[in-house]
């Protein structure tokens, strides 16, 4: 539910102002009940009560509320000056009621400085310029409905007898996450064709909701709190142009590419790192630095595969010490990232006539990924019964050979599918074509007598060309670092046609 009011006014045709008050109720409820049966007399009988086995019953219900008070206000000069503001206040179900409010603002300004009379000596060339500026806080709610709360589950129990278990630990000091957003940023246009913007920000997030690892010793691996301070900044821009534009021909580019870094600044109390699974949170790096035994290649005279020992010097080096052993191998802070340093696109519209030919890539680089079913496959032996990559032909055989994968025997000194090193932390490089569109647009002429404003037939096709650093698993099909089993992007061709009548 929303009930709002606006209101504008204009002042001596040169002041311009508009506000607005709102009030926001978001109740959400899911229920749902689950029944499976099997070995039916008939299948004209289907009920769940007519199967002869009951496979499973089940069923859940979740409710989420947010309330929010919600205000507005803008004014601008001549539509020259701006000026903005915003100040909200939520409360959520998620948080105890201690925690459950929180207040949220932002200011904003702008100058169009095309607008000034110095500048009208560039107007030749110079079609727009524009400052911009704001500040603001804003939050973010935990993923868990009942992340504060204590809870139970039911369970088969032992000996038949059924039971309750405590499924999570309370935390009623959970707050909302905050994030602190400075946003400077430029338009720019040249000769009417040309549009450029440019945009730096930095955004600090306080009060972090993250799963801390914690003793098993008491029944749960992490605990959900609030922990530390994350910044990220970073750079965007955007470039489109009209590159021709005539009676029949046109075409034009959009180019854009964006660069974040960012780096843990602090985390809860006197702890500096959070070591989970092969990344670790550690204050001065970015937020998921990998972390894990390194890997110092396969020895080419007996095809054992050997690891750096990264002991610490006296300064707090590692020193790169090369051992078959791994149990005299320590894990270490990489200087590789699971965020890509850059991501952009670029795309080309081109229009002749009744043909319109369009296409788009994408790209990042910068970023890594560790191949968690790489670590099941690559057994150098240790499971016969498993499968083994392609890659694996390539493995030692004799003194003398250069190769990054073991010798491949049974029961094998290092089972290599049982640690985590950086032998399978892979680039996340990639270029690809994600959409190419060829259309035709029928003439008028053509359609008219079928009383039809516009007919436009069109082929389509999606991700038909990738090119990626590592081919052995999707580079956009990974998640946080790490790459599983996420579908890739799947190749489409579509055809279609657009009528208008």
């Amino acid at each position: 539910m929303r009930l709002s009011a606006y209101a504008r006014a204009t002042l001596s045709d040169n002041h311009h102002l508009d506000a607005l008050i709102g009030y926001e109720v978001d109740d959400q409820y899911s229920d749902y009940l689950l029944g499976i049966a099997s070995n039916f007399a008939t299948p004209q009988k289907n009920e769940i009560s007519n199967g002869m086995k009951t496979e499973a019953v089940g069923g859940s219900n979740t409710r989420s509320r947010m309330v929010s008070y919600i205000s507005r206000l803008n004014y601008d000069y001549r539509n020259r000056y701006y000026l903005g503001g915003s100040f909200r206040t939520d409360g959520s179900s998620r948080f105890h009621r201690n925690s459950r409010w929180g207040s949220f603002w932002s200011l904003s300004g702008a100058w169009r400085a095309i607008e000034e009379s110095f500048m009208e000596p560039t107007k030749g060339w110079l079609s727009d310029l524009k400052l911009r500026a704001s500040y603001g806080v804003n939050g973010t709610l935990p993923s868990d409905l009942y992340g504060y709360m204590g809870l139970s589950d039911l369970t088969n129990g032992y000996l038949e007898q059924p039971g309750i278990i405590r499924s999570r630990l309370p935390n009623i000091d959970l707050q909302w996450e905050t994030n602190h957003n400075l946003n400077l940023g430029l338009d720019l246009g040249l000769w009417n064709r040309i549009n450029v913007t440019l945009e730096y920000y930095v955004r600090t997030t306080k009060n972090l909701l993250m799963d801390r690892p914690i003793s098993m010793t008491t029944g749960f691996s992490s605990y959900l709190m609030n922990i530390g301070e994350v910044k990220n900044q970073g750079v965007e821009l955007e470039i489109g142009s009209t590159n021709v534009q005539t009676k029949d021909f046109t075409w034009t580019t959009n180019f854009n590419i964006s660069h974040n870094r960012n780096e843990i600044v602090k985390l809860d109390g006197l702890q500096t790192e959070i070591i989970g699974g092969y990344q670790i949170h550690q204050v001065g790096k970015p937020y998921r630095t990998f972390y894990m035994i390194e890997f110092a290649g396969i020895n080419p005279e007996t095809g054992a595969p050997q690891f750096y020992t990264n002991e610490r010097d006296a300064n707090g080096n590692y020193k790169k010490d090369i051992t078959e052993d791994v149990s005299k191998a320590n894990a270490a802070v990489l200087d590789k990232y699971a965020d890509p340093a850059v991501i952009g696109g670029l795309s080309n519209s081109i229009r002749y006539k009744w043909f319109d030919l369009s296409c788009m890539f994408s790209y990042q680089f910068g970023g890594y990924a560790y191949d968690v079913w790489a670590q099941k496959t690559e057994h150098g032996g240790n499971d016969m019964r498993a499968n083994v990559p392609t890659y694996y032909r390539n493995s030692w055989r004799k003194p003398g050979d250069a190769t990054s994968y073991e010798l491949f025997y049974e029961n094998p000194a290092v089972a290599m599918n049982k640690i985590s090193t950086s032998r399978r932390l892979h680039s996340t490089d990639f270029i690809r074509l994600k959409t190419l569109t060829l259309g035709f647009t029928l003439p008028k002429s053509w359609v008219k007598a079928a009383h039809l404003e516009n007919v436009r037939l069109y082929a389509s096709a999606n991700n038909l060309w990738t090119w990626a650093a590592y081919d052995y698993y999707d580079p956009e099909a990974t998640e946080s670092g790490s790459a599983t089993w996420g579908t890739p992007p799947l190749k489409t061709v579509i055809f279609g046609v657009n009528m208008n009548f």
